[in-house]
């Protein structure tokens, strides 16, 4: 008499076993998850992409909408670039430093001084520009400073440290720069005025 024995089917390769449960309680996160410590506290990132870039906003300001002036800017200075065949950009409200990465990678800014007001957002914009390399001494392509926006277009006149185009990016109206940004930009040189949630001096209404 013949006996045919069952064989168990073999494992589907999609089906794993369950791992093993952790044998501590209260296990901290894993740095696979990319949560960082800042003043004591945990901030997850939050990864944006802008015409192939990648960086990180946290909780500093950014807006999607603002993309096309963004790139109204950048296309400005790739332009004066290529005409003058170098390109010093004072970014004077920078944020998280999209605009900052934005002139030096695709402008082929020579120098970028990314400045913010706030000194909390610095490990964000230090970490966003690392991917372009910061080089030393006069062949230095970028900086990050923490200055009031006046105070830093005033030291850069008193330092004789011109910009070939001054990028401002303000809340409310950028009238109150005027006077100390004429001051710091280059004869001949470019200033890229917007204004996040007001109307710029550049003519959202020209009659007034």
């Amino acid at each position: 008499m013949l006996t045919v024995t069952p064989k168990t089917p073999s494992p589907s390769p999609f089906l794993h076993e369950p791992l093993p449960k952790s044998q501590n309680p209260n296990p901290k996160p894993s740095n696979s998850h990319q949560i960082h410590c800042f003043n004591g506290s945990y901030h997850k990132p939050t990864y944006q992409t802008e015409r192939g870039l990648q960086f990180e906003t946290e909780d500093t300001f950014f807006r999607h909408e603002s993309a096309t002036g963004r790139d109204l800017g950048v296309l400005s200075a790739a332009l004066y670039k290529q005409s003058k065949q170098q390109l010093r950009v004072l970014d004077v409200m920078c944020g998280c430093g999209i605009r900052s990465l934005r002139y030096l990678a695709e402008a082929k800014a020579d120098f970028v001084m990314a400045n913010d007001g706030n000194d909390a957002h610095r490990r964000v914009i230090l970490g966003n520009l690392k991917s372009i390399e910061r080089g030393s001494g006069d062949e230095k392509r970028w900086v990050v400073t923490h200055f009031d926006a006046n105070r830093v277009l005033s030291e850069c006149y008193l330092k004789r440290e011109f910009f070939d185009l001054i990028d401002i990016d303000s809340f409310g109206s950028d009238s109150s720069f005027l006077r100390t940004v004429f001051n710091a930009v280059k004869r001949d040189g470019l200033l890229y005025l917007t204004s996040t949630d007001g109307y710029s001096s550049g003519g959202h209404r020209p009659n007034k």
